[in-house]
């Protein structure tokens, strides 16, 4: 299908107009849209009948006209009543990114969950669009599905709000009760002192390629591999690997990729997965170098995780794609360096976060982030060799539910137990101390 792209300069507007207009040609083509043509307009706030003004939107469609376009896509969220009116001048269906998205993740999900989370955000997205809805039905012949039961003593439009209403009350149950079990079983995680470390990052950087990446580095086990491609939102699905580094277990989760302009509904029907990096002891921001607007989207990644409140979590940076850099070039980026002082830390200098350089498709630098990951987990963890003996039943529990163990030898009067443990149980354990190898 032909697709023109239609953006607007906004004053005061946080997004560059290029970028976001390259970024929704990148979304379309996901969809197999192909770009015809772009439409940019510079104003103050946007034309509460069409968004972009009379003018215009008679010069749209005569684009539509020359271009024989089959859609139109606006970079922004529009109101149902400029999309109707859209629709009724340019004779075109009409899209704004919000729908675009959804579409995409309605294509992408594959897990219970995720289908769950694209069903409430399309829900809630379409309820304030019921009446444009039953409009285009007129138009075209009819209503169909979910939204054409007629009842008495109600209006189609109180139906179909009614029934909307109780499909988001109905999905918003089920996702509860999904994140009920995986919040216990990070809590249960944590009891055991497993460490758990969150790619995060822009779509498309590279994270599920890093993770990749680390599950060969450390477990030679491509049967772990989570699906990775290059393309925006290849996969809307949270994975999660146990994996081992120097005798420390932890657990390493493969987030949705973020985006600008994040929808709202989206936002907030993702808001429990995305609270999951809330959980997390590290968190390694994944950024591709070689992209143009690196800067922007490291700081989309940030204010994604403020705004859940993961901002002040332990971190490292890891710049990926380096063997795309004409330059040959890896140097931290001064504008990101810079973004850091300002947000996250006075004062910050190189050495005060880790911040490494990788190329998954030779696996360069791979070993460096490990390490680095390690060095960061390790800071509060104790390497200790303990011999406890059987009538201290008490602490052979403490350390089956919170020590993570590398080995223990049953003996005549004691256990022998090699283990990883975090250093505040430390005085429990060290009346029984055999060695000791403190890692930091």
């Amino acid at each position: 299908m032909k697709a023109i792209v239609v953006g607007i300069n906004l004053k005061g507007e946080y997004f560059d107009l290029d970028y976001s207009l390259h970024e929704l040609k990148s979304l379309a083509e996901t969809l197999d849209y192909e770009i015809v043509y772009n439409i940019r307009q510079a104003k103050d706030k946007p034309d509460k009948a069409t968004f972009i003004g009379k003018g215009k939107v008679l010069e749209l469609k005569e684009l539509c006209q020359n271009y024989n376009a089959d859609i139109v896509i606006f970079d922004d969220v529009l109101t149902p009543v400029q999309n109707r009116n859209l629709e009724e001048i340019l004779q075109v269906k009409v899209i704004d990114r919000t729908y675009l998205i959804l579409e995409i993740f309605a294509k992408r999900a594959k897990t219970k969950e995720a289908k769950l989370e694209i069903a409430l955000a399309k829900d809630r997205y379409l309820m304030s669009r019921i009446g444009l809805l039953r409009e285009e039905e007129s138009r075209s012949g009819g209503a169909s599905g979910s939204l054409s039961n007629k009842g008495s003593g109600e209006t189609q439009q109180e139906l179909d709000r009614r029934h909307l209403s109780e499909e988001i009350v109905r999905l918003e149950q089920n996702l509860k009760e999904i994140r009920e079990r995986k919040l216990n079983q990070i809590e249960r995680r944590k009891k055991n002192s497993i460490p758990i470390v969150s790619l995060v990052g822009y779509t498309n950087a590279g994270k599920s390629s890093t993770m990749n990446s680390l599950i060969t580095y450390l477990s030679q086990n491509d049967n772990k591999k989570v699906l990775e491609k290059d393309c925006l939102f290849a996969t809307l699905d949270t994975y999660s690997r146990k994996l081992c580094i120097n005798n420390l277990n932890f657990i390493l989760t493969d987030t949705i990729g973020f985006i600008s302009k994040l929808p709202t509904t989206l936002v907030y029907s993702f808001y429990y997965t995305l609270e999951e990096v809330k959980n997390s002891d590290l968190i390694i921001y994944v950024i591709d170098i070689s992209s143009p607007y690196a800067l922007v989207e490291f700081e989309i990644t940030y204010k994604v995780l403020e705004q859940i409140g993961a901002n002040n979590i332990p971190f490292i940076v890891a710049f990926t794609k380096i063997d795309k850099l004409t330059d040959n070039k890896t140097t931290l980026p001064p504008q990101i360096l810079g973004f850091m002082s300002r947000n996250i830390k006075e004062n910050i200098s190189y050495k005060e976060y880790r911040f490494t350089f990788i190329n998954n498709k030779d696996k360069i630098g791979i070993d460096h982030l490990a390490e680095a990951i390690f060095n960061e987990l390790s800071l509060n963890y104790m390497h200790l060799n303990l011999n406890v003996p059987y009538s201290d039943g008490k602490t052979i529990n403490l350390i089956e539910e919170h020590a993570q163990i590398i080995s223990k030898t049953y003996l005549t009067d004691y256990i022998l137990y090699d283990i990883m443990t975090d250093e505040k149980y430390y005085p429990l354990y060290a009346k029984y101390e055999n060695d000791i190898q403190v890692i930091n």
